[in-house]
């Protein structure tokens, strides 16, 4: 149901299970790191109803200090996640689940004051409240796979612009 070798495309149909494992996964995140995180948050496409998915679930969490990222690396490899370090994107860590050749989890941890943190919740919660352009992203999605399945680097590359363009219309609807 999940999971997904490093650096391919695959996209699965939008499963109702994936909400329930990212319970689960998150419930287990809270167990073993409970000083030290302040909110966790399912994203990513799999968080997106009736829309397609790599099948890996993307999980944003909240710490309360970078301070404490070093403190929560060996309680998360207790239940199974492999840290990987900023990959890219400073004060924003991640950790993966399943390992190289069968990813199901990515938890990415940052400060919620992060534009990391805004810019995820808010793409989910406008395509979750826009059906349509949900559907457009989806359609997006599996046109890319046809171009880049073996290159996910470029498949994401090439989803920023509607990425952007989303952001940007999530944030002017704040506005109003």
């Amino acid at each position: 149901m999940i999971g997904l070798k490093r650096g391919v495309v695959k996209l699965s149909k939008y499963n109702p299970k994936w909400k329930t494992l990212f319970e689960e996964e998150s419930a287990l995140i809270f167990s073993a790191a409970e000083d030290f995180i302040v909110d966790i948050q399912h994203i990513g496409s799999t968080a997106i109803p009736d829309i397609v998915a790599k099948p890996i679930i993307d999980i944003l969490a909240a710490i309360n200090s970078l301070s404490n990222i070093v403190k929560i690396i060996d309680p998360l490899k207790t239940i199974g996640f492999i840290y990987r370090g900023e990959q890219g994107i400073p004060d924003r860590h991640l950790f993966i689940k399943g390992g190289e050749d069968y990813r199901t989890h990515h938890l990415h941890v940052v400060e919620k004051e992060h534009s990391e943190w805004a810019k995820h919740i808010i793409f989910r919660n406008y395509l979750r409240k826009h059906p349509q352009e949900a559907q457009e992203y989806s359609k997006l999605k599996q046109d890319l796979l046809k171009k880049y399945e073996l290159d996910r680097e470029k498949y994401t590359e090439s989803k920023s612009n509607f990425v952007e363009r989303i952001l940007k219309k999530a944030k002017q609807d704040l506005l109003i």
